[in-house]
């Protein structure tokens, strides 16, 4: 029964996460959704269109909770909001009691902050188009909820590791769900370190 239970609790939690943050996108013909990077306006395109965070989900700053250092990458000084950050050590503790650990490289993450990253990558040469292939444009991020996390190594790499096996089994138990999992591929790509804090799960 508990198992069941997990189960169905991780599937509706996948759901969430699929229908709040990857609506499927407008054709970027008809998209005029921009943003704003060193004052020069660019569009988004056909991947981030509609995929706006909505402002009612944006991190407020005064709930925004430091995770512990031996749960951070390299002693970085990472924040979430107070409730994924509950949450989050509970289920690092959970997975240390199996000898698997959890290691946090990015957390809350401003959408000034995102168009710094996009600014510096266009700034060593890269284009627009292709940066946001892979990072969100300032305003698009889930980071910016406070409720999301990048856990190392922040590569596919993760697949193959002991702290992904053990999420996909456990994750759902503590409220998280991998955000953008492998089966919606060809709407976002898939990024198996990034999970998102959805709801209490008691």
């Amino acid at each position: 029964m508990r198992g069941e239970s997990s189960l169905m609790i991780k599937s509706c939690l996948i759901g969430i996460a699929l229908l709040a943050a990857f609506a499927w996108p407008v054709k970027a013909e008809r998209c005029e959704e921009t943003v704003l990077i060193d004052s020069v306006e660019y569009r988004v395109g056909e991947r981030w269109c509609g995929k706006r965070i909505d402002s009612t989900r944006l991190a407020v700053r005064e709930r925004l909770s430091r995770i512990p250092d031996e749960y951070c990458f390299e002693n970085y000084r990472i924040y979430i909001d107070l409730a994924a950050r509950d949450a989050f050590v509970r289920m690092a503790e959970s997975a240390r009691s199996d000898s698997v650990f959890l290691i946090v490289d990015s957390g809350y993450r401003s959408a000034g902050y995102q168009a710094k990253i996009i600014a510096r990558r266009m700034a060593e040469g890269d284009r627009f188009n292709d940066i946001i292939r892979y990072v969100a444009p300032p305003g698009y991020s889930l980071h910016e909820t406070g409720m999301t996390i990048d856990l190392i190594p922040s590569d596919h790499g993760f697949t193959r590791t002991a702290a992904y096996a053990w999420l996909t089994e456990h994750a759902a138990d503590f409220g998280f769900a991998e955000t953008s999992p492998k089966d919606s591929a060809g709407v976002m790509p898939w990024e198996p370190w990034h999970w998102t804090y959805l709801l209490e799960t008691e």
